[in-house]
């Protein structure tokens, strides 16, 4: 496998980093690891040394997305005869079989990121089941492309790619979520490698916090639903106000939906504007977004008026009562909302915020 260089970011290491480097240099791979800065695991890095090709040193912890960084840049200028490079985990969690099988699809696809995919079946720890559970579908939702395993430290990257790579925004963990999310513009669609699932004891060594890293990583879909969620109770709430007292008037039911909605509507969207803004896009546009964003606002309501009025009068049911139809309509629009706000209305105005700091 002469045309793939593996690279292993390690930080803190045992002796499985040792273990690693020889099964892999044994099996005819180069293997490059950089050290991000580690406090302890000395002896490792020195045992492991004459079976690199290269062991790089960051001075200070930066994070694995500077790591692979660092590796990318080094293999890019000094092996111009690696045509793919190989990411693995210091840990032991890829066996070597994986690593070639990554590494030859890598070889056969040129234009496309090529994963690792565990299955995720068996014995597995529950952190680590619910952390892939979560990134999978918020990375859906996010970019509309399905990745069994966004976790993976196992991928393999062309090297018609790697200059891309250095150009991805981020330092530590969510640097990987946006390679995925990058891969999507790629000439192929990502492929997707089975491997087998192993973990070290309980996964103990991995430096992943489900719940943290997740949303540092998809901080703009969290941030976005905190954002939906006042707006939420508020559009709701002047929304069932409005309806106890219209429907003391004479009007036609549909017209006091319309009505109700109106009224909600022009409060929540200027609050949920200014969050969506700020908050969730950090966005540069100017106030001529407020034009696109309302334009967004008369669609959704539309539907959403539509969408309640008809189920409401399927239901048979009148007056505040609607309220809960209407929540049903606007979960199934939720969804369409972020993606056109996040596509159209702030498209390439965003400054991405650094993760992990």
């Amino acid at each position: 496998m002469g045309g793939a260089v593996i690279l292993i970011p390690a930080y803190n290491p045992d002796e499985e980093f040792v273990r690693v480097v020889g099964e892999l240099s044994s099996s005819g791979f180069r293997v490059v690891a950089v050290n991000d800065g580690s406090s302890r695991g000395e002896e490792s890095f020195e045992r492991a040394r004459p079976k690199l090709a290269k062991l790089l040193v960051h001075e200070r912890n930066r994070g694995k997305g500077a790591a692979l960084k660092t590796g990318f840049a080094w293999i890019l200028e000094n092996m111009p005869d690696a045509d793919a490079v190989v990411t693995a985990d210091a840990d032991g969690q890829h066996r070597p079989d994986d690593v070639r099988r990554v590494a030859e699809a890598a070889l056969l696809h040129p234009g496309a990121l090529v994963i690792g995919a565990r299955a995720f079946s068996g014995k597995v720890p529950l952190r680590s089941r619910f952390g892939n559970w979560w990134s999978r579908w918020t990375f859906f939702i996010l970019t509309r492309v399905m990745v069994h395993d966004t976790q993976t430290g196992l991928r393999g990257i062309p090297r018609k790619f790697l200059s891309r790579m250095l150009e991805i925004q981020g330092d530590r963990y969510g640097y990987e979520m946006r390679m995925l999310a990058d891969a999507r513009n790629y000439d192929e669609p990502p492929v997707q490698v089975p491997i087998e699932t192993v973990y070290i004891g309980d996964n103990e060594s991995s430096h992943f916090h489900p719940v943290r890293d997740a949303i540092k990583t998809q901080w703009a879909l969290f941030s976005y639903c905190v954002s939906s969620i006042a707006a939420f109770l508020v559009d709701n709430g002047v929304y069932a106000l409005a309806m106890w007292f219209f429907e003391r008037t004479s009007y036609r039911q549909d017209l006091e939906v319309l009505a109700s909605i109106v009224c909600a509507r022009l409060v929540s969207s200027n609050l949920n504007y200014v969050c969506n803004r700020v908050l969730v896009f950090n966005s540069r546009a100017s106030w001529r977004s407020y034009f696109g964003y309302w334009g967004l606002v008369v669609v959704i309501a539309a539907a959403s008026w539509a969408g309640t009025a008809w189920l409401s009068s399927l239901a048979g049911v009148h007056g505040a009562w609607t309220t809960a139809v209407k929540i049903v309509v606007e979960t199934v629009l939720f969804a369409a909302s972020y993606l056109l706000q996040k596509y159209f209305i702030f498209a390439d105005r965003q400054r991405s915020k650094e993760d992990g700091k």
